[in-house]
């Protein structure tokens, strides 16, 4: 039963999507001054969110307000999101689709809920950046002419490539292009309860025309931030903080799509 609402559920979103259904008037965040336009250029968007202090589960739901996935009917009275919160806020404007939470956490195989014998929610990250990029002609990207089709992977076949691989990194950012953005979900093994993976941390990448790319995402030290991965050395920070174990590497998955706008990039 669970597998079918969820199946219901991904097709109305993916329907709606593609008939351009889904309510685009995207309602200014409430305490964060006027969105950026129609349009803006992508990294103004990013802009325009960071400094945001990070706050534990807390997002923006679809009418501008701060809340929190899993309590949609508290309000916060100041500023705050979550790596996952950010990613869909930033998202909303890419993509020109007002996305719900709801729409964002939807468990897309049914393999992540409560009795899931990986543990519940062991997908989330990758879940979320899929369910965000449904509909768009998008694609894994990954180093050194690997190909996966996504439809035919999960979250636990499809992680991408070594954080740490400064290779890998190389090769990717070469295939990074403006007018287009990265979603991430980062991924690591574990061994708690009946955890044996997690895709615990997302954000986004953002090539601009000047030749920068832009990683960008919500940290708990440093609430939103961005940093120009261009420079590969800017990667450091990074690695540093999400460190390979003995249980396994670390892995990071990029997921391309197209931005709905592409004003004040070079054609």
């Amino acid at each position: 039963m669970h597998c079918r609402k969820v199946c219901i559920s991904l097709l109305i979103l993916a329907v709606s999507l593609m008939a351009g259904c889904v309510k685009t008037s995207i309602p200014d965040p409430r305490g964060l001054g006027a969105a950026p336009v129609k349009c803006s250029s992508p990294v103004d968007i990013l802009g325009y969110f960071e400094g945001i202090p990070y706050r534990g589960d807390a997002a923006i739901n679809s009418f501008g307000d701060f809340t929190f996935f899993a309590e949609p009917g508290i309000y916060l009275k100041e500023p705050g999101l979550n790596c996952s919160g950010f990613t869909v806020a930033a998202s909303r404007y890419y993509f020109a689709r007002n996305f719900s939470l709801a729409d964002t956490t939807i468990d897309r195989l049914a393999d992540s809920g409560p009795d899931s014998p990986f543990g519940e929610d062991w997908d989330f990250g990758y879940d979320l950046v899929l369910n965000l990029t449904e509909g768009l002609k998008r694609r894994a990207v990954l180093p050194f002419g690997q190909t996966a089709v996504i439809e035919e992977n999960n979250g636990m076949s499809l992680r991408g490539f070594e954080l740490s691989d400064r290779a890998a990194w190389a090769d990717v950012i070469k295939q990074m292009k403006p007018g287009h953005v990265y979603l991430f979900s980062m991924s690591k093994d574990i061994k708690f309860k009946n955890y044996k993976l997690l895709h615990y941390h997302v954000g986004l990448i953002v090539p601009d025309d000047q030749g920068h790319i832009w990683l960008c995402h919500a940290t708990r030290n440093s609430g939103v931030n961005k940093v120009d991965i261009s420079n590969q050395d800017n990667l450091d920070p990074i690695i540093k903080a999400n460190p390979d174990t003995k249980l396994g590497p670390r892995k990071i998955l990029l997921i391309e799509a197209p931005l709905v706008c592409s004003l004040g990039l070079k054609k």
